[in-house]
């Protein structure tokens, strides 16, 4: 929108015909830049006003537009907010509950959002990336691989613990296999701050260690899943 918004108020001719020659396609074609910004406004408050200002190119209020955006967000959101992640195998869901940092539904007029924290510390990429990949659930535990490798076993294959589903609450708490309990004992302060098998109060939790030990975490479980295929 402050790239739009830019281009309305530009002193260049040539780049405002630009814009309201794609303006004028986006009613031909699905493929143009005007196009994928008019379908973006779907589902705001306010989307035919910010439609009709597009079309005219016009600027947008961006006060009005960011307040719209952060509350078709939190709707999207919404449906996920009561299903515990073990009743529905489901990347949306596991995120929500789970991963994603917690939400200000009061002030919707400032981000609902906060950056974790670990994207602002100065880490190695490979520990970033495993962070990355642990949070979006776009890693080798078997609950996440049976769901794209039909028939494949969700329970646990390295230890006999009770609650047998390898899964994120599992590997962080549950798992008996003597690596993890290693592991948990090397980062031992970071599960005397957060609260019983609570996976949101672990991830959320302020503690600079926290990304080296997903990391050592993911590589092992990354082995291991390899070593039985």
């Amino acid at each position: 929108m402050r790239l739009y918004n830019s281009l309305t108020r530009c002193n260049s001719s040539t780049m405002k015909k630009i814009l309201q020659a794609d303006m004028r396609l986006s009613s031909r074609s699905d493929d143009c830049w005007s196009s994928h910004i008019l379908s973006a406004m779907d589902g705001l408050a306010h989307s035919h006003t910010f439609k009709q200002k597009l079309l005219n190119c016009e600027p947008i209020d961006l006060s009005r537009f960011v307040v719209d955006l952060r509350t078709r967000h939190l709707q999207y959101w919404a449906p996920f907010s009561n299903t515990h992640p073990r009743e529905r195998n489901s990347k949306r869901l596991t995120y929500h509950q789970w991963c994603a940092p917690p939400t200000n539904r009061v002030l919707v007029r400032h981000s609902p959002y906060s950056l974790p924290k670990y994207m602002f510390l100065d880490l190695p990429h490979d520990v970033i990336r495993s962070v990355a990949r642990f949070r979006l659930r776009v890693h080798t535990l078997r609950y996440e691989t049976a769901t794209w490798n039909h028939g494949s076993p969700s329970n646990c294959d390295l230890c006999e613990a009770d609650d047998d589903i390898q899964d994120e609450q599992h590997v962080l708490f549950l798992c008996t296999h003597p690596q993890m309990v290693s592991l948990r004992r090397k980062y031992a302060p970071l599960f005397s701050q957060a609260g019983s098998h609570d996976v949101s109060a672990f991830l959320n939790q302020n503690n600079n260690k926290l990304p080296f030990f997903l990391h050592e975490l993911i590589v092992f479980y990354e082995q291991a899943s390899s070593q039985s295929f």
